[in-house]
């Protein structure tokens, strides 16, 4: 499936009513819901059929923002799709599958869960690619408040991270040398 734009979505709707208006059917409901990484970014929805009480999750690429040009690619957990950042509260929502993708899927949201759980406050974050501070390009960074992205770079100077979660890293064992 492709990419659906449209000219025009009205501000101050919430991704959740949005996307329950747009694609879900009549028997279908949003239980939990999330949007993760701004412009650009993805919505999970937990989706529950309500004849057969089913609960499957919705993945949806997003782009541009409400009152302007907005488009958007959904996807089901059995199609596999790349992202994989659901939230738990999303992903305890759904019912047992015994769907391979679903699986799969769920299961680098969990892994992808648990890197994030570990990075904490003065944990050493090393991503594999750099990220470009005044410092210069840096790959490895002490947690400050990961929540807001802030990380310490080598010269202790503290660097709101961007996108970081979106990143590949690795958390570095105590005293590991960057």
């Amino acid at each position: 499936m492709g990419w659906t734009l449209i000219d025009h979505r009205p501000a101050g709707e919430s991704h959740q009513d949005f996307f329950a208006r747009e694609l879900l059917r009549e028997g279908q409901e949003i239980l939990a819901g999330a949007h993760l990484g701004g412009i650009g970014g993805t919505f999970y929805a937990a989706v529950r059929e309500k004849r057969r009480g089913e609960v499957w999750a919705l993945v949806v690429l997003t782009t541009g923002r409400p009152g302007s040009r907005f488009g958007y690619k959904e996807m089901e957990e059995s199609q596999g799709p790349a992202p994989s950042e659901c939230p738990a509260h999303v992903l305890d929502a759904l019912s047992p599958t015994d769907n391979r993708e679903a699986l799969a899927w769920r299961e680098r949201c969990r892994s992808q869960l648990a890197q994030l759980a570990a990075v904490t406050p003065g944990a050493q974050v090393r991503f594999e690619l750099e990220f470009l501070t005044p410092e210069g390009p840096c790959r490895s960074f002490v947690a400050v408040d990961p929540a807001q992205g802030h990380f310490r770079g080598p010269k202790e100077t503290v660097y709101r991270l961007t996108g970081w979660r979106r990143e590949p890293f690795e958390v570095l064992p105590a005293g590991a040398a960057s």
